[in-house]
């Protein structure tokens, strides 16, 4: 009834639900990222078949390199399936179906972790890095899975796709497309004065041999192999995946649009704004579940018991907010030789559970001299269940106000570093994509602003919701 009436609060609120439905369009940005922004179709009719490269690749360690995807495309699966059972579920039963559903999304995890799977492109794992050399184009063909095949064909598609589109554009010559066929007639032109020049028989004319007529019957069959793709379906706004080279420069960026820009590492800038949004609402979750799990307990023993623990603890909680929080990174960065964004959650958790326990301190203090505290001292109860069963699902309520203010302040301090260079290297962060926007400012500032703009209009939803939320929970605001 209490939380009904909250809602209802909150409802009437329409500035809150506007920042509420952003978030909410952030978090299934982050769950569905690989259908907005993708190198794999989602269905295609090649060659007379149906296939789904984009499933056959969500959990390839090496297709998508960072664990924290893997964990998002796994969620996309396990989410669903928990919502639509906890829903159909009688109420008793909630609880337990959403145990089930954390538990599998974990162990599911773990499991892919620690058993990764094989390329899909291969008919067989591959051990040895000497399995990828062969002599002719056909034995690399026996090689490959169709799966194998249709990534060739496909990448083959895609780069010419994206010539044919920026063609007439000042540099276009240093899209993908343009570059390898570059390399290829001076390759080209290389073996075939090899073979001109070299002694006939000679292992170098006998070697440029294979490799012209590897490249040349590439070609061919790549040609030929196109033309038997019927149909696909590609995700629904950006043909790359943000690890892969998509090809762009300086000069090409002054004349495209601006889901068609590339980072200065030549990666695709719009697929990297839609994954950054997992890394931001992650950073702002962990780090404030890390600060809860510290300040909470404190704050609670602080606050009933008083004397002198609540004198150390009020201490503590002093010392711990006179530390700065980036020459501790900088420290611990320098120490451990690392730069990975779980140890830049650590460390935001770490240090931002202070507010949070001083504001469960005083909730906890105001509730323990209440009449039903008093009373459950008169039945008996022991210390530890009128702390945890009584006067915290009192104190909690007023706590829940700070959080999204705590998860704004994580997802800043992130970015943040990550603008300073103290982020996670190689990472689609938008504090990494600030970072590179200004390393080329102002030449190319337009690769600044985009992953600003997204972090400020989630900064914004959240301070909103919090916001809205504070009052809806506050009675003298109903």
């Amino acid at each position: 009834m209490y939380w009904t009436m909250v809602l209802q609060r909150y409802s009437s609120r329409w500035l809150g639900k506007i920042a509420l439905f952003l978030i909410f369009l952030f978090i299934a940005t982050a769950i569905y990222a690989p259908f907005l922004a993708s190198s794999k179709p989602i269905a295609i009719a090649y060659d007379g078949s149906l296939y789904f490269p984009l499933f056959r690749y969500l959990f390839y360690h090496e297709f998508y390199t960072k664990y924290l995807d893997i964990f998002f495309n796994l969620l996309m699966f396990t989410l669903p399936i928990t919502w639509i059972g906890c829903a159909l579920a009688p109420r008793t039963w909630r609880w337990l179906l959403l145990l089930v559903g954390i538990g599998t999304q974990l162990a599911l995890f773990l499991y892919l972790l620690f058993h990764p799977m094989h390329d899909p492109a291969f008919k067989e794992r591959r051990n040895t890095p000497q399995q990828e050399k062969f002599s002719t184009w056909e034995q690399h063909l026996n090689s490959l899975s169709t799966y194998g095949k249709l990534n060739l064909v496909l990448r083959y598609q895609q780069e010419h796709a994206q010539y044919e589109k920026l063609k007439g554009i000042p540099g276009v010559q240093s899209t993908l497309w343009a570059l390898n066929k570059e390399n290829q007639k001076a390759e080209i032109a290389r073996l075939e004065k090899i073979v001109s020049t070299a002694s006939k028989g000679s292992n170098a004319q006998v070697h440029a041999q294979q490799a012209l007529h590897y490249l040349l019957d590439k070609d061919n069959w790549l040609e030929k192999q196109a033309s038997l793709i019927q149909w696909q379906i590609m995700p629904l706004i950006r043909p790359f995946h943000w690890e892969e080279d998509a090809g762009g420069s300086q000069e090409l960026n002054k004349h495209v649009h601006f889901l068609e820009l590339t980072r200065i590492n030549r990666k695709d800038l719009g697929a990297a704004l839609i994954f950054g949004t997992r890394i931001s609402l992650v950073v702002g979750i962990l780090a404030v579940t890390l600060s809860l799990l510290i300040g909470l307990p404190l704050g609670s023993a602080a606050g009933y018991y008083g004397g002198n623990f609540d004198i150390v603890v009020c201490r503590l909680i002093e010392i711990w907010e006179a530390m700065p929080t980036l020459f501790m990174l900088l420290t611990v960065v320098a120490i451990v030789q690392s730069k990975s964004i779980f140890l830049i959650i650590a460390i935001i958790g770490l240090f931002g559970w202070t507010s949070l326990s001083r504001y469960m301190r005083g909730e906890v203090f105001k509730q323990r001299n209440l009449s039903y505290v008093e009373a459950c001292h008169a039945i008996g109860l022991p210390n530890r269940t009128i702390i945890f069963s009584h006067i915290l699902p009192n104190a909690i309520p007023p706590i829940l106000t700070l959080i999204p203010f705590d998860i704004m302040a994580a997802i800043t301090s992130e970015a943040g570093l990550s603008f300073l260079g103290l982020g996670e290297e190689g990472s689609c962060s938008w504090g990494v994509l600030m970072d590179e926007g200004r390393s080329v400012f102002p030449y190319e500032s337009y690769l600044l602003w985009p992953p600003a703009i997204l972090l400020t209009i989630l900064l914004v939803s959240i301070a909103l919701v919090g916001d809205t939320f504070r009052d809806a929970i506050d009675p003298k605001h109903a």
